[in-house]
């Protein structure tokens, strides 16, 4: 599994997404056209979740459910050259990705329902992650986004951005927790009564831990910012 995450973290596409102010997606420039959502559905048993973005949000949702349910949304400005989407499904490995001809802007958003298992590894280079509901091995990187997480049972969970907030809550205790960004705050919400090893800092901004603590404990949490405020609260 963790071989097919390293071999993923190289993002597929190019050109540029519209974005809103806070790293989200905006509805389409002037320029852009944008073609109906495309929607399938993967039977066959999915281990690892791969989405590898370029230009657009990823929504990544846990169900009961499973199947795996894909949702695709493309914008482009050239209307005669739309981007190319691939999804490749291999020894339990589900690949999503996506290839743009040279334009103004091109982009691909991505809604997946998987079932809450499943590990998912999430690179994106402009636009928000979103990722609900998830009980497997979790890794989301962007380059500008914003990156949220919320009602996660997975034990372990990397979260990264350059530029952008990451914002998780978790419902049960993780063993392992890493949040990093370059400009942008931290939040990490945790289940309480439980005691922590956090390692928290910040180079421009406020730190704030208020969980319980403890150098013993099994739970490890790392949070850095180079400009941002950093929180770890019980929830």
């Amino acid at each position: 599994m963790l071989a097919a995450w390293a071999a993923a973290l190289a993002v597929s596409g190019c050109g540029a997404a519209v974005l809103s102010p806070n790293g989200t997606h905006a509805a389409p420039g002037p320029v852009a056209s944008s073609s109906g959502p495309e929607s399938y559905t993967v039977s066959s048993p999915v281990s690892t979740l791969v989405v590898n973005g370029g230009a657009g949000t990823i929504t990544v949702t846990g169900t009961s459910a499973a199947t795996v349910t894909v949702t695709e949304q493309a914008y482009y400005s050239n209307s005669a050259k739309p981007p190319s989407t691939t999804h490749v499904d291999q020894d339990g490995t589900l690949t999503l990705g996506y290839t743009c001809p040279l334009q103004l802007t091109c982009g691909v958003s991505y809604a997946v329902s998987v079932p809450r298992q499943v590990a998912v590894l999430v690179t994106d280079r402009e636009g928000a992650i979103t990722l609900t509901s998830l009980a497997g091995p979790l890794r989301a990187q962007t380059v500008g986004g914003v990156i949220t997480g919320t009602a996660l049972a997975s034990r372990s969970a990397t979260f990264k951005s350059t530029a952008g907030e990451i914002t998780a809550a978790f419902t049960t205790v993780p063993a392992s927790v890493s949040a990093a960004t370059t400009a942008g705050p931290i939040t990490l919400t945790l289940p309480p009564g439980a005691a922590y090893r956090v390692h928290a800092h910040t180079y421009i901004g406020s730190s704030t831990v208020s969980v319980r603590q403890s150098a013993a404990a099994s739970s490890v949490i790392s949070a850095s910012s180079d400009v941002g405020s950093v929180t770890v609260s019980p929830g």
